[in-house]
């Protein structure tokens, strides 16, 4: 971890974040579709929580924990289809820091109906915990 826990922010929990979920990217086989040490998927979904699997443990030892499982409650109404027919849904929960807020931390899911693998890794935004601007469509 890069962070020293005096410098805790919102912006540094979701680059840590972020920094984890490329770091789990890696393991994948270039299809996307399975992990280096054999791992297969049958769905998008299971890619998501591969990339986010071991995130609560890798941050436990900072203090942090989540109100929701990372990354979030699933919420369909937050699905956008674009154009070229990828999807994009966005997933909210809270960091928590020794059970205080320290962030609302949203990630974009990107991914297609027609295949397994994940057109990018998900992108995470960390903001202030009282700024709830966006969770609601915004």
């Amino acid at each position: 971890m890069k962070f020293i826990v005096s410098q805790l922010t919102p912006e540094s929990v979701g680059r840590e974040i972020q920094a984890y979920l490329a770091e789990r990217q890696r393991q994948l086989l270039p299809s996307g579709e399975a992990t280096s040490e054999g791992r297969r998927f049958s769905w998008c979904g299971d890619i998501l929580d591969f990339l986010a699997d071991g995130l609560a443990e890798r941050l436990a030892p900072l203090g942090i924990t989540f109100t929701n499982p990372f990354p979030g409650p699933l919420r369909l109404m937050d699905e956008v289809q674009q154009p070229d027919g990828q999807h994009v849904r966005r997933f909210w929960t809270v960091a928590l820091h020794r059970g205080c807020p320290i962030a609302r931390i949203c990630t974009f899911f990107f991914h297609r109906h027609d295949q397994i693998s994940l057109p990018q890794v998900p992108l995470v935004m960390a903001f202030s915990p009282d700024q709830t601007a966006g969770e609601d469509g915004e």
